[in-house]
C-alpha cells in the first residue's frame, strides 16, 4: 500500500471538516428540508434513511473540485451537492433490495425495517426529490448532465444484475480449460470493468465535473475534473470489492462476502483465477455458484485468493496514480491537495 500512508483517516477527516464545514453544513441543511414529509409515516421512513449517512464522498468531492480554480462554493453548488448525495442513498435503497442486504451502516435496511415495497417506493422518491432540487437551480445543462449520469448509474446496475446469470453460464462452458481461461478472464474484466465504470464510476465523475462547470472551468479543466472522478470511482469500487472479501460486518457496517453470497465475479475473483490452477479455479467456480459466506474462509486460504486481492489491489493503485495526473490539470491549491488526501485514503481505507 505504497500511496497511502500519507495520514491516517482521522487526520484527513479532520482537516476535510475543518476546511469545508460551513459548507456541509449547507449542504446537510438543504438534504434535511429535502428529507421531510407531511405525512408521519413517510417522514418515519424518511428520517431512518437519513441515518445511512456515510462520509458524503460526493458532496466533498463537488465542493473541493468547486474550489480549484479559488472559487467560494455557490449556493448552486450546494444544491448540486445535495442532488448528487440523494442520488446516491436512492441508489443504496435499491441496493439493499437487491441484495437482500440486512444492514447498512450498522443500520437495519429499509426492507427489513420495513418491506420491499417500501424499500423500492422510497428509492424512486428519492430520485424524484434529486431531479426536482436540481431543477430549481435553473441550469438546464447541469439537469442534463445530472440525467445522463443517473441513467448511466442505473445501467450499470442492470448490467450487474445480467452479469450474474452471464457469469453462471459462461463458467459452466469450460473453465477448468487452460487454452480457453485467459480470453475467458479477458471477457469478464472487460464486463466488470464496463458496470464499475458505470456504477459507481459515474457519480464521481458527475460530482467532479460539476463542482468545475460550477466554477466556471475551461472545456479541458472539466474533462480533467470529470476524468478525475471517474478514475476516482472505480478505485474505490475495486476498494469496495477487496473490503467485501475482507472485511467483517463490525468494520464495515454492512453484510461481508455479500458478492460471494450473490454469485458475483469481482475484479478480485477473476484475478485469483487467473492466478489459479485448473482445480483451484474449479473450486472457486463452485464456491461463486454456491454463493454461501460461510465458505469464504476457504478461500481466504488459497494462494491464488491472495495474489488476486493483491492483483486487484495494484489495479486500484495505478488508477488512483493516473487520476493524480488528472489534477495537473488545476493550480496547486489546498482543494487540489484534500483531493489528491482523497483519493489515496479510497484505497487504503478499512470500510
Amino acid at each position: 500500500m505504497k500511496i497511502l500512508a500519507e495520514e491516517s483517516a482521522e487526520n484527513l477527516k479532520q482537516r476535510l471538516q475543518q476546511h469545508l464545514a460551513e459548507d456541509l453544513a449547507a449542504v446537510n441543511s438543504i438534504l434535511h428540508k429535502n428529507l421531510r414529509s407531511s405525512s408521519a409515516f413517510v417522514s418515519d421512513v424518511l428520517e431512518h434513511v437519513s441515518r445511512f449517512r456515510g462520509k458524503q464522498i460526493r458532496p466533498m468531492l463537488l465542493l473541493l473540485s468547486n474550489g480549484l480554480l479559488n472559487r467560494r462554493p455557490s449556493p448552486t453548488a450546494h444544491t448540486l451537492a445535495a442532488v448528487v448525495e440523494l442520488i446516491h442513498t436512492a441508489t443504496l435503497v435499491h441496493d439493499d433490495v437487491i441484495d437482500e442486504a440486512e444492514t447498512r451502516r450498522h443500520v437495519a435496511t429499509i426492507h427489513r425495517r420495513w418491506n420491499t415495497e417500501t424499500s423500492v417506493l422510497l428509492g424512486d422518491y428519492l430520485f424524484s426529490r434529486s431531479f426536482h432540487l436540481a431543477a430549481t437551480t435553473g441550469d438546464a445543462e447541469a439537469c442534463r448532465l445530472i440525467g445522463l449520469a443517473t441513467d448511466r448509474t442505473c445501467e450499470g446496475e442492470l448490467n450487474q444484475t445480467a452479469a450474474r446469470v452471464e457469469t453462471s453460464v459462461v463458467l459452466d462452458s469450460g473453465s477448468d480449460s487452460d487454452e480457453a481461461s485467459p480470453r475467458l478472464f479477458d471477457a469478464l474484466e472487460r464486463e466488470y470493468f464496463r458496470i464499475i465504470r458505470d456504477k459507481t464510476g459515474q457519480l464521481f465523475a458527475l460530482s467532479c465535473l460539476l463542482g468545475a462547470r460550477t466554477a466556471d472551468a475551461s472545456p479541458e479543466q472539466q474533462r480533467a475534473a470529470r476524468q478525475f472522478g471517474m478514475r476516482l470511482g472505480m478505485a474505490f469500487q475495486i476498494m469496495d470489492d477487496l473490503l467485501d472479501l475482507q472485511s467483517s460486518h463490525s468494520s464495515t457496517g454492512k453484510d461481508s462476502a455479500n458478492d460471494l453470497i450473490n454469485h458475483r465475479l469481482t475484479l478480485p475473483l477473476i484475478r485469483a483465477l487467473r492466478c489459479g490452477t485448473s482445480q483451484e479455479r474449479q473450486f472457486l467456480v463452485e464456491v461463486v455458484q454456491r454463493g454461501k459466506s460461510s465458505e469464504l474462509h476457504q478461500l481466504q486460504e488459497m494462494n491464488m485468493f491472495t495474489d488476486g486481492l493483491n492483483s486487484a489491489y495494484r489495479t486500484a493503485e495505478q488508477l488512483v496514480q493516473r487520476a493524480y495526473v488528472n489534477l495537473e490539470r488545476f493550480p496547486e491549491s489546498v482543494e487540489r491537495q484534500l483531493l489528491k488526501s482523497i483519493a489515496a485514503f479510497s484505497i487504503c481505507r478499512s470500510h
